[in-house]
């Protein structure tokens, strides 16, 4: 069967996927970039995935444009995400198995909420394949949140599949000792400092704890509008002894993995703002306690609360402050769910995982007229509709 994932340009997280369906389909897999790489990335040191040699760059030349549309209506399976579905139009006439990949819509606020409805219910790009239960146009949902939104304007209802961002994993010989080498009661933080992202409930976070007469460290790591509001902040409430912020542009990829392998706990505070948050798939295969937002849409997917992690009330600095609180003072119940975070990702929650599952996806695709739905949860299996 020949697969091709067609999308804007080749994201590290899709390189690692496009390594796993090369091993699963070999030639017959093609990556398609629509557009150049992501030029503000270029400018930070990221390389141009898009020179990668499975990739098509469709946008270079009226050929490879030519070359490009050929391959989407002939081949046996397509994944589409990140640019107009009309580009699978054609095949979806034909009835070929399509799928889409997507991360939640509505994210607020309500008017802008209420105009995604409007567009997705009319929904121009297959609306008819979507709506159909009996068609092969499928939905992948990058979040657990997407199945919903989508359900709620009549879409994908019952072809929807959980899906997500399958960074690189890492496996260490020794996890345990990995694990029993952190630094004690040590707290990170990382990511773009946006209000939807709340860095600023990391150094509430602090307050609460250090009120509470804990020892800890906190270490918030990352860049954006809201860095003179946090380092205000900390200075303010007298935390400098407790919290350390990065400033000038946050750290590299690399450099944020050896900051998570020192870490015991790793807090994510956004909103349902973050479609997936691909810091919790990094946090958890470096064998931290991840205590994490209801709403961010990788949590329900990834996070077992009490078992590999903790999920607190969206925005709730009191439930988020008696979660860690409770971790630093069971170091044991830290290692715990650091373990079995570290064992989620390696065994479920990755690249190879979702590829060898969404080869035996399609091809039951293939053979049925149907939805089928063949596992209880991880990657490709029925993506329950969450709100």
């Amino acid at each position: 069967m020949k697969l091709v994932l067609v999308s804007n340009y080749l994201s590290p997280y899709q390189e690692s996927l496009s390594k796993e369906f090369i091993n699963q389909y070999g030639d017959s897999y093609k990556f398609i970039a629509t557009t150049p790489f992501n030029e503000k990335r270029l400018k930070v040191g990221y390389e141009d995935k898009n020179q990668s040699f499975f990739v098509l760059r469709a946008y270079e030349t009226p050929e490879a444009m030519q070359e490009a549309i050929k391959l989407i209506d002939e081949s046996e399976c397509v994944i589409v995400g990140g640019v107009p579905v009309s580009v699978v139009s054609s095949r979806l006439k034909q009835g070929k198995i399509t799928f889409m990949y997507s991360e939640r819509f509505f994210k607020g606020p309500m008017l802008k909420d209420i105009v995604r409805f409007f567009k997705y219910s009319l929904y121009s790009g297959g609306r008819s394949s979507a709506r159909n239960l009996h068609s092969k146009f499928c939905l992948l949902c990058t979040g657990a949140f997407t199945a919903w939104d989508y359900n709620t304007c009549g879409l994908f209802r019952g072809k929807a599949y959980r899906w997500g961002y399958f960074p690189e994993v890492k496996h260490y010989d020794d996890i345990d000792g990995l694990i029993s080498r952190k630094k004690k009661a040590s707290i990170l933080w990382a990511g773009r400092f946006l209000d939807w992202k709340h860095p600023d409930t990391a150094v509430m976070l602090a307050k609460n704890l250090r009120d509470m007469g804990l020892d800890f460290q906190l270490k918030i790591i990352g860049a954006g509008e809201m860095q003179d509001t946090l380092v205000g902040m900390i200075e303010a409430m007298n935390l400098e002894k407790y919290v350390k912020i990065t400033t000038g542009g946050g750290v590299s990829n690399q450099e944020l993995r050896t900051e998570m392998e020192k870490a015991e706990v790793f807090i994510l505070t956004s909103d349902k703002g973050e479609g997936w948050g691909v810091v919790l798939n990094e946090a958890m295969n470096s064998g931290c306690a991840v205590v994490a937002g209801e709403k961010i849409g990788s949590v329900p997917y990834l996070v077992r609360d009490g078992h590999n992690g903790l999920i607190f009330r969206d925005r709730d600095i009191n439930d988020l402050t008696q979660k860690v609180s409770a971790l630093l003072k069971a170091p044991e119940m830290t290692s715990t769910l650091g373990r079995e975070a570290y064992n989620t990702i390696c065994g479920v929650w990755n690249a190879q995982e979702a590829a060898k599952r969404f080869v035996v996806l399609a091809d039951a695709l293939r053979k049925s007229d149907e939805p089928v739905s063949l596992w209880d949860d991880g990657p490709c299996s029925i993506a329950p509709v969450k709100i």
